[in-house]
């Protein structure tokens, strides 16, 4: 009789944590989904306050922006989703823009050689962080901060602050062509997203990335790569960041070291926004994709409302710490353990066995 009681208090201990968990996991489904509202109603309060907002140049300036930091935040959504963070994109960037300044315009090398040779510098970058983070084990924080500043340094240097700018009509149509009135950054971003999509969520290797990000050991055990493809994405990062980096060159036709500045809080925001934990084993690809047009469209809303760019960066900054938040918040949802109630007169049943063993024994 006594088990029996203590299996009644039991039970609606269990019910109770696997509502929460429950919760935790409807909150998580429909986070993309609410931040997808969100952007419609952000996009409708600056379409009545600005007559200018909704327009076709407007919007294209909207993607322009976005595509960049999209393109960035692919991989960086991976590494995150794994349990790893790459935070110098913007530093990675403005290398990659630095070297092929330099190889363009002080080498005199062709404008292929030049991209080649930036893209090569990213991944180069992304590799010692594979090398350094994945296979060594060193703390992603403390590596990535120090490729921050030490990546714009090296930047630094090989510039000797000297921009360069007019690299031709060819390279320009990188970041300012367009195909069929579609900018062409926005068509690499969008055929980038697709094809991280894919990998998402019909690869085994998505899986893999978030068995990775939610644990570690376990995922080692099960065969999964578990330095291997961190490494991978470490180098798709640096990748990602030297092509947003000449992309923006590209635009601005010129290779300047104030390039990429703020990138990184961008791009770390869109990720948290979307739903990704930054803890790992947790996020969405569609939700980074509306967390990047939500902190686009904030971003140029505010400008055209003629508020200041502190103030613009007062509100990303705002959103980054509800994003933050709203991860605790799951976090802690999902923390709550949950007991498995036991089938009904399974401790009477056992109380009844031990009884009659009892019986028999005496």
């Amino acid at each position: 009789m006594e088990t029996t009681g203590r299996s009644r208090l039991r039970a609606p201990r269990s019910r109770l944590s696997g509502s929460a968990r429950g919760l935790a996991a409807r909150l998580g489904a429909y986070q993309s989904g609410g931040l997808f509202v969100a952007l419609i109603v952000l996009s409708l309060i600056f379409t009545t306050t600005s007559a200018n907002f909704f327009t076709r140049s407007n919007l294209t300036v909207i993607l322009l922006q976005v595509s960049i930091v999209g393109l960035v935040a692919i991989p960086g959504a991976m590494l995150v989703l794994s349990g790893y963070v790459d935070l110098p994109v913007g530093s990675v960037a403005v290398l990659a823009v630095a070297v092929f300044g330099t190889m363009e315009k002080l080498h005199h090398q062709p404008l292929w050689v030049s991209i080649v040779v930036a893209l090569g510098a990213g991944a180069a970058w992304g590799t010692m962080n594979a090398v350094l983070i994945a296979y060594l084990g060193f703390s992603p924080i403390i590596v990535t901060l120090g490729g921050y500043a030490g990546a714009r340094g090296l930047a630094e240097w090989i510039t000797h602050d000297v921009t360069y700018f007019g690299f031709g009509n060819a390279f320009g149509e990188l970041g300012n062509g367009t195909i069929d009135s579609i900018p062409v950054p926005a068509i690499i971003f969008l055929g980038f997203f697709l094809i991280g999509a894919y990998i998402w969520y019909e690869m085994p290797l998505g899986r893999h990335m978030t068995a990775i990000g939610a644990d570690k050991p376990a995922a080692r055990s099960l065969g999964v790569s578990v330095r291997r493809i961190p490494g991978l994405l470490y180098v798709f990062s640096g990748l990602a960041a030297a092509a947003g980096g000449l992309i923006m060159t590209s635009e601005l036709d010129g290779a300047s070291i104030s390039i990429g500045i703020g990138l990184e809080l961008q791009v770390l925001t869109a990720i948290l926004l979307g739903g990704v934990a930054f803890s790992g084993g947790r996020g969405s690809l569609w939700g980074v994709l509306f967390g990047v047009l939500f902190v686009g469209v904030l971003n140029n809303g505010l400008i055209l409302l003629n508020i200041g760019p502190y103030v613009a960066n007062l509100a990303v900054g705002i959103v980054l710490l509800l994003a933050a938040g709203a991860d605790a918040f799951y976090q802690r949802l999902e923390s709550i353990p949950v007991q498995v109630p036991e089938p009904q007169g399974t401790a009477a049943d056992a109380g009844a066995g031990t009884a009659e063993a009892t019986e028999g024994a005496t």
